[in-house]
């Protein structure tokens, strides 16, 4: 059984558009009179099929749900080889990440958070610019990406 509708509370139901000099050509109030109102003094409801979060009763927890809606978002895997001139690093990424985020991975690698550098891609020499994500560039998922780093 749902909960109250439109129709059991006419006095909700504001004046149209009309009333005040302007027109409206559909009548909207129509199509959702069967969606449950939540009356003042009462317990909200939900409409059919709507579940408020059940956490502590065996659901998994915020922080569980941010890491899985956070690994949805970032994407598919990418093994980003970032050459330099004496040496290649392997990288693994997420196509929802950042250029940024990959310089931070190399500057950790080398432990030196305060080198400045310029990627590119080996393939077209495409310049590589931080707050672009590797989405943004002719990259594949799970697959591998040459990167050309350079020191400045």
């Amino acid at each position: 059984m749902s909960g109250p509708t439109r129709q059991d509370y006419p006095h909700t139901s504001s004046p149209s558009l009309g009333q005040r000099g302007a027109s409206i050509s559909s009548n909207r109030m129509d199509d959702d009179e069967d969606l449950p109102l939540n009356v003042p003094g009462e317990k909200p409801k939900a409409p059919d099929g709507v579940h408020a979060f059940q956490l502590g009763h065996g659901q998994k927890s915020g922080a569980e749900l941010f890491e899985e809606e956070n690994a949805a978002v970032a994407g598919e895997e990418v093994t980003v080889i970032l050459q330099m001139p004496d040496k290649e690093v392997p990288v693994q990424m997420k196509m929802g990440h950042t250029v940024e985020l990959l310089k931070l991975k190399l500057r950790e690698h080398l432990e030196d958070l305060s080198l400045n550098m310029e990627m590119r891609l080996a393939d077209s020499d495409q310049v590589m610019i931080d707050p672009l994500s590797l989405n943004d560039y002719p990259i594949t998922a799970k697959s591998s990406v040459k990167v050309k780093v350079t020191l400045l």
